[in-house]
């Protein structure tokens, strides 16, 4: 295992499941009565912050985290003044940091193909 492409990948299951909070968010905007959802992802970040440190456990924690169980973290919240623009700036945040992770692991896998084959 790659803790770099580990990293990434939780990185992008962290992108996709909060873009789909946000979808979510959206569509119930107009429903009366509607609960917004939210995601508490603090043990996902942790584990990610200790690998940036170098803990060397960390790549076994961010296995064993896939994207069910991050949806499994997703809850309903009283609507607390989340507004429609709110919903709409996250889901585009997520889209920009679900780009720029896959464009980071692209230049991963150049630089391991440039390795193995010696130039």
């Amino acid at each position: 295992m790659d803790i770099t492409t580990e990293a990434v990948r939780l990185g992008l299951d962290l992108a996709q499941v909060r873009a789909e909070i946000a979808s979510a968010n959206i569509a119930r905007a107009n429903v009366p009565g509607a609960t917004l959802q939210r995601a508490d992802f603090a043990d996902a970040l942790d584990v990610l912050g200790a690998a940036a440190k170098g803990d060397a456990g960390a790549g076994a924690r961010m296995q064993a985290i896939s994207q069910q169980s991050l949806r499994n973290q997703i809850g309903p919240v009283v609507a607390d003044g989340t507004s429609l623009d709110d919903q709409v700036a996250e889901l585009s945040t997520q889209g920009l940091a679900y780009r720029a992770l896959t464009d980071g692991l692209s230049r991963h896998f150049g630089l391991m193909q440039l390795a193995i084959s010696g130039k």
